[in-house]
């Protein structure tokens, strides 16, 4: 019998792909469509819980970190103007591996898709289920209006996902399908709306 969390965490990573889907969907085909984007905001804080979980449980970090930066690189022509989210989700990812460091991993990240902002929400999800739950949540909350109040504040629906106890089964996510999934949708995506536009 599989475990609860099990269930838990592919939950969570199905949820922050379809928010995720619904988000660029929004944002590429239907910016007139505010509710797609906010309920787009769910996504990011789902990466980041799996993100969590993955350098928690992966038997080899060095290959888990690696892929994330190929992925990151390999996505980058869909975000020519920045560096991707993918490359914010690693330094999170090395910032909780590697503590002492996390200072530096913070200023790298503020050239990066989600910035500043996206490593401290990431550390506040990580001090909510790792340390003390109320602490987490409120500097959680607090981060969302220091940044500036806008519909990223919306991400903070996304926390009781991460202090219930959910027993939905889905079908799992293989560890390699977010890999394919990040780059192609965007591609498809990208390649509608320039035959749209023609």
């Amino acid at each position: 019998m599989e475990k609860t969390f099990d269930h838990k965490l592919n939950t969570i990573k199905w949820i922050g792909i379809i928010t995720m889907l619904i988000d660029h969907m929004g944002y590429f085909l239907f910016p007139q469509l505010l509710w797609m984007r906010v309920i787009g905001r769910i996504a990011f804080p789902c990466f980041l819980y799996a993100i969590i979980e993955g350098t928690k449980r992966t038997k080899n970090y060095k290959k888990y970190i690696i892929r994330l930066l190929i992925l990151g690189v390999i996505s980058m022509p869909i975000t020519p103007n920045t560096l991707n989210v993918i490359f914010l989700l690693a330094l999170f990812s090395l910032s909780i591996k590697y503590k002492k460091y996390f200072i530096v991993f913070l200023l790298l990240s503020i050239p990066v898709e989600y910035g500043v902002y996206g490593m401290l929400f990431g550390w506040g999800i990580y001090w909510m289920k790792e340390y003390n739950r109320d602490q987490g949540i409120l500097f959680s909350i607090i981060i969302q209006f220091i940044m500036g109040v806008s519909v990223q504040a919306f991400s903070l629906m996304a926390l009781p996902l991460f202090l219930g106890n959910i027993r939905i089964k889905l079908p799992k996510v293989s560890k390699y399908f977010f890999y394919v999934f990040y780059p192609l949708h965007q591609g498809i995506l990208i390649f509608i709306v320039t035959w749209i536009n023609q």
